[in-house]
């Protein structure tokens, strides 16, 4: 009775995903009728996997001396259009590159831009360690603040605000950026390895390893869109006290 078994590791965190496919599926077993996916239905199974691989990214890549960064507008500084908008963005990329080279390093960062339904005009980033006054120094449009990540590791929730200013925006202006988040080139993308389990089919009861715990909220099980059982979770390893 062999299944998938996919595991997918981003810095402190393991991703897990068993699931049955057509070819893979206990011996008898029928599938069950898969649904007729709606535009709406199916764009939310799409912000899912892209919050998923946002988190990948952000887990990989970054950690508690990182800075999540908003550069917002003063209301009289708004962009008139869209190319002013995005001007001012790869005018802001442009030198924040510049701070980072000057101070021996290359600037990694995840970066998404929001439009609220009344105009407010946000610039969202997390960026690796920095002077921020370095930062704060570049904006000429309004205020900038931020924050130091946390130390867990696991920034799943992050990831789903990221998303949530990208939905803001698609019902307000397609154009301002085709994807949900841009990130730098130099960024690590972590992908999943599968593997064939063969023998017995998968346990739902989640075994949690020392040293480690069940991020509880990522924890989902079902029918896949083909009509197969899954169950996915994510384990989030213990940062060691010295």
């Amino acid at each position: 009775m062999p299944y998938i078994k996919s595991i997918c590791k981003a810095g402190r965190t393991k991703e897990i995903a068993k699931y049955y496919t057509k070819r893979y599926k206990p011996k008898g077993e029928k599938r069950n009728p898969k649904e007729k996916e709606t535009s709406e239905k199916q764009q939310k199974v799409n912000d899912r996997q892209l919050v998923r691989k946002l988190t990948r990214i952000l887990n990989e890549n970054f950690d508690e001396t990182s800075r999540y960064v908003t550069f917002s507008y003063a209301v009289k500084n708004r962009p008139p259009d869209i190319d002013t908008l995005l001007s001012h963005r790869r005018e802001l990329l442009k030198n924040m590159r510049k701070v980072y080279k000057q101070d021996g390093q290359e600037m990694k960062y995840v970066e998404t831009t929001e439009v609220g339904d009344r105009g407010a005009t946000h610039i969202h980033m997390v960026i690796n360690d920095i002077d921020m006054r370095k930062i704060e120094k570049l904006w000429k449009y309004g205020f900038v603040s931020s924050k130091p990540l946390d130390d867990t590791g696991q920034y799943r929730r992050l990831a789903e605000y990221f998303i949530k200013y990208y939905q803001k925006t698609r019902r307000t202006d397609k154009q301002i950026q085709k994807k949900a988040y841009n990130c730098s080139r130099n960024l690590k993308r972590p992908k999943p390895k599968k593997k064939v389990m063969r023998g017995e089919r998968f346990r739902k009861d989640i075994r949690v390893p020392k040293g480690w715990y069940l991020d509880k909220e990522s924890v989902s099980e079902g029918i896949t869109e083909d009509g197969y059982e899954f169950l996915f979770y994510t384990l989030v390893q213990i940062k060691r006290r010295i």
